[in-house]
């Protein structure tokens, strides 16, 4: 025989092994036993927090969502995204009219500062650079809510 028909018959058996070998190698490292890696989202999320709910002054209520951006731009060409300045020296829309039960978005994310911001008698948290769903509703219609941060007033909202 050929010095080169053994030689390559022998690389051809080594490729073969390494070959089998990566293959069942493979077969197991995809065993139900291995746990998922978990995958980390450098998109903010607010925290879910429980339902408030209050008979006779409107409420907000809470809820975590999927999307930030999404949900800011549709809720912004619906003007019912308020966006607060780092400052906490305003708030835009700032002077608005809404029906009873309607969605607002309130965004911190402007400040590296946590906020207490205060809607028709009742304070709400903004940690920095978070924000909040909220649904606005009231029994007594129509009613006037004073937008406060701290003691300045950044506008009303409206509810009929």
């Amino acid at each position: 025989m050929n010095k080169k028909y053994i030689y390559l018959i022998t690389v051809a058996a080594v490729f073969l092994m390494v070959f089998v070998f990566i293959n069942r190698k493979n077969d197991t490292d995809t065993s139900p036993d291995i746990s998922p890696v978990p995958t980390v989202s450098l998109e903010p999320s607010p925290t879910p927090t429980p339902k408030i709910t209050v008979e006779s002054t409107p409420e907000l209520i809470f809820e975590e969502l999927p999307n930030y951006y999404t949900l800011a731009v549709s809720l912004d060409k619906e003007n019912r995204y308020f966006a607060i300045d780092a400052d906490c020296m305003s708030i835009n829309p700032s002077n608005v009219v809404y029906k009873n039960n309607t969605q607002i978005m309130l965004d911190n994310a402007a400040s590296d500062k946590a906020r207490v911001l205060k809607i028709g008698g009742r304070e709400y948290s903004l940690d920095a650079h978070a924000w909040i769903l909220a649904t606005l509703s009231s029994t007594e219609l129509p009613i006037r809510l004073p937008i406060f941060c701290g003691s300045m007033e950044l506008g009303q909202i409206e509810l009929q």
